[in-house]
Formats: C-alpha cells, sequence, structure tokens
C-alpha cells in the first residue's frame, strides 16, 4: 500500500466528516433532552408581594 498525498487527504476528509457526525448527533442529544420538572428557587413566579408578619 502506497502512502500517497491523496490518501492523506482521503483521511483527513473522513476524519472530519466522522466528527462532524458524532457533534450533530451529540447537539440533537442535547437539544432534545427533557427539560427537569423542578424549578429553582430563582425561576419560581414571585409577583405577589410579600406580607410582613
Amino acid at each position: 500500500m502506497q502512502l500517497t498525498r491523496e490518501f492523506f487527504d482521503t483521511l483527513i476528509f473522513a476524519v472530519i466528516i466522522v466528527g462532524l457526525i458524532l457533534a450533530a448527533r451529540r447537539l440533537r442529544a442535547d437539544l432534545t433532552r427533557p427539560l427537569p420538572d423542578d424549578e429553582p428557587a430563582w425561576a419560581k413566579d414571585d409577583t405577589q408581594p410579600r406580607q410582613n408578619k
């Protein structure tokens, strides 16, 4: 097997394509995951005035 310039160019393109596919799969998995049910305290609706007791 001759290690030519065309072989290395093909290898580089193959690595880039595999990387793009893996990145796209990871991005899709992150964007389609279910959101958590419980909200943190800073995100809760706090529009009611507080009562001083």
